[in-house]
């Protein structure tokens, strides 16, 4: 009982006393002067893969309501995102001689795919960035096999299984901008 009365004293001593939590980048991030979110720099082959991941986080940002999107102005903060990797690599494949195929040939039921992002916060009142943090994500696809076994398409393989890659940038991109929204915000 006495526990529990000390702890409730000291829940109503401390709310009294103007002690708040506070974002370690809250000065920048809730300027009334506004973020900027500049279209991410793409450094891929994976052509378009900037404007998914641009448009996440400026989805998730918007959903929040804590931090005031702005349009590009020289004194509004500016957000800048690189997509610097995207890779894919087999974690499944069908077995050998799949679907009249040749023996040898083996081809990936699962791929998985991964995604690295690089974020930067810069003030222009400053010369450096006030935040700088690589992120990344990976998603497994399934690969569909509906035409593989086509003799007179043996190129078919490839365009269905980029447009499953393709597939699952919008959920990797919802993952990573959930981890750059946490951070940006992150109590300290």
């Amino acid at each position: 009982m006495f526990l529990k009365s000390s702890l409730i004293l000291l829940l109503f001593s401390l709310s009294g006393c103007g002690y708040t939590l506070s974002h370690r980048l809250k000065s920048s991030i809730t300027s009334p002067r506004g973020v900027f979110v500049r279209v991410f720099d793409n450094q891929t082959d994976e052509v378009g893969a900037e404007i998914i991941f641009t448009n996440a986080l400026i989805h998730e940002l918007q959903s929040r309501r804590e931090i005031d999107l702005t349009e590009d102005d020289k004194n509004s903060v500016q957000l800048l995102g690189t997509v610097s990797k995207i890779g894919y690599s087999a974690t499944a494949n069908y077995g050998n001689g799949f679907r009249g195929l040749q023996p040898w040939v083996t081809l990936p039921s699962e791929l998985g795919v991964s995604v690295e992002i690089s974020i930067s916060l810069y003030d222009p009142k400053g010369e450096f960035p006030s935040f700088t943090k690589a992120f990344s994500g990976f998603q497994r696809v399934a690969v569909p096999s509906n035409r593989t076994y086509d003799v007179e398409a043996p190129s078919a393989f490839g365009p269905i299984a980029q447009s499953s890659i393709e597939s699952v940038y919008p959920e990797i991109a919802r993952l990573i901008t959930r981890d750059i929204y946490d951070d940006l915000v992150e109590i300290f």
